[in-house]
């Protein structure tokens, strides 16, 4: 039988339903020391006693368009990952658990089959039927009340009947328990099929077997609500994949080398007849991995900008693979990344903005660098339209930098602050107001009519962003302080905050 829901144990440990992919909110942040009272109101939402509000963002995707990202209560999230809990052990194995990533990647090379296909379904979370999932549920926990429940708080955190809230760990497991259904249909037939996630991975002799497996899972995801993506589903032949992953292992390696060389010929002092005068060293294993990546962006970058724009993605080819790792490689590199290459970076892939903030960050708090960081976040914050999500990204970045007024950049980075306490989503006002309060910027004038604005979503930031800042009004801060108990635990977390400089 599965366990009562345990919400203050996970109001203890808010890191687990942090948002991934998103900074650390302050919407989550200023609630670390008031587990009783995000518990409590937990409580009420599984009991169906109180609904918060939830906000919808847009993020981008790896290829094009935005996906919808939903953003409910620290509250409404610990009741969900409670509740789940409270029954995991009855839902299965997670496609995500540590070492499934590697056996799947490694499945088509231990398989002697003649042909490969790929395939997986087209906005996976968002389909998710509610009325199925139930069901699934029911037959593997034989738990009603838990099923009714989760149905109630499904409630807080998306609308309609349809789709889980994306980038929370929670959801995660009980997508796996959904699309199980199709993995194990498919290899009931017979088919050696693999999954992660929501990417199907499947092994077989021949081409008539590769399409049937196809209008199969095509079949069997209809029944379930969803529909296979017709970009991602490809029939190769093995020899083809294998061929590829190859060609993809020389091209970084062939890197490596070049860099290693270069290296290498570096360490070797010559005399008058031509001589070495010392024994050359080994070079510096990481050294000589920064140099492969210095390289390769620079190479990335000559191609992107020559290529027309319908036509970048595909000469990037195995560029694009290692250029997420390549910003981390070269966060401590002796050189800076030149300005224009991480535009140009996150003008093509949006998603590598994270990538860049950390970048900057970085280097920034390393002693061995004197660089002007504002320069980077000033024309990151004036490029063209930007989803919310990249907003939340900028300011948690511009949170954590110190004041600069030397910098001829730093006004500008603040003024598109000032602009961003006016969004119109309510978790990027909140962002931009603790940002703001970071810097000492933000109004009493514009704090009281964000306040009036929100709600519960997003009040008790405004209460720590207030309290950070400091220098508000008596008669305002005990508006504001006293109007909830989170609100309260807030205040007192940005003043402790504060008082650390």
């Amino acid at each position: 039988m599965a366990s009562r829901a345990d919400t203050f144990s996970v109001a203890k440990n808010l890191e687990s339903v942090h948002l991934e992919r998103l900074p650390v909110l302050v919407i989550d942040r200023c609630l670390e020391n008031c587990p009783k009272e995000i518990s409590a109101t937990a409580d009420m939402i599984l009991s169906g006693e109180v609904e918060y509000p939830y906000e919808t963002l847009a993020m981008p995707k790896k290829r094009f368009g935005p996906r919808p990202v939903t953003v409910a209560s620290t509250a409404a999230r610990v009741a969900y990952a409670a509740l789940v809990d409270s029954i995991a052990d009855s839902l299965g194995p997670k496609s995500r658990e540590e070492g499934n990533w590697e056996k799947y990647k490694n499945f088509t090379a231990r398989n002697e089959s003649e042909y490969v296909v790929s395939f997986d379904i087209a906005s996976f979370y968002e389909y998710i039927d509610h009325g199925i999932l139930a069901q699934q549920l029911l037959t593997h926990t034989l738990n009603s009340d838990a099923v009714q429940k989760l149905g109630r708080v499904l409630g807080s955190l998306v609308k309609g009947t349809r789709g889980l809230p994306q980038l929370l760990s929670t959801s995660d497991h009980l997508s796996d328990v959904y699309i199980s259904t199709l993995e194990r249909r498919l290899i009931r037939h017979g088919f050696s099929v693999v999954r992660y996630v929501d990417d199907f991975t499947a092994t077989c002799p021949d081409w008539e077997t590769a399409n049937i497996i196809i209008e199969r899972a095509a079949e069997y995801a209809r029944e379930l609500g969803l529909v296979l993506s017709s970009e991602k589903t490809i029939i190769k032949k093995r020899a083809t994949v294998v061929a590829s992953e190859e060609e993809e292992a020389r091209f970084i390696n062939d890197y490596f080398e070049a860099a290693k060389s270069e290296l290498m010929s570096r360490l070797f002092l010559w005399g008058d007849y031509g001589e070495p005068v010392d024994e050359p060293e080994t070079p510096d294993m990481k050294e000589a991995m920064r140099a492969t990546m210095w390289s390769l962006v620079h190479d990335w970058y000559k191609l992107a900008t020559g290529a027309e724009p319908e036509e970048a993605f595909h000469v990037e080819g195995h560029y694009k693979t290692f250029l997420r790792s390549a910003l981390g490689w070269l966060r401590l590199h002796e050189e800076r990344i030149p300005e224009t290459i991480l535009q140009e970076i996150v003008f093509k892939h949006p998603l590598f903005l994270v990538s860049v903030c950390r970048y900057v960050l970085a280097r920034f708090n390393s002693s061995g660098f004197w660089e002007d960081p504002w320069c980077t976040v000033r024309n990151l914050a004036v490029m063209g339209r930007q989803s919310p999500w990249a907003k939340l990204w900028l300011l948690d970045t511009i949170a954590q930098l110190p004041a600069q007024n030397s910098s001829w950049n730093y006004p500008s980075v603040m003024e598109w602050v000032d602009r961003q306490v006016g969004d119109r989503h309510e978790v990027v006002r909140a962002q931009a107001a603790w940002a703001a309060s970071c810097h000492g910027r933000l109004s009493e004038k514009s704090l009281t009519q964000m306040y009036t604005q929100a709600s519960p979503l997003s009040q008790h930031a405004l209460a720590a962003c207030m309290a950070k800042q400091g220098g508000f009004g008596k008669g305002i801060v005990q508006a504001i302080r006293q109007d909830s108990p989170m609100n309260r635990k807030a205040f007192e977390w940005a003043e402790k905050e504060a008082s650390k400089g």
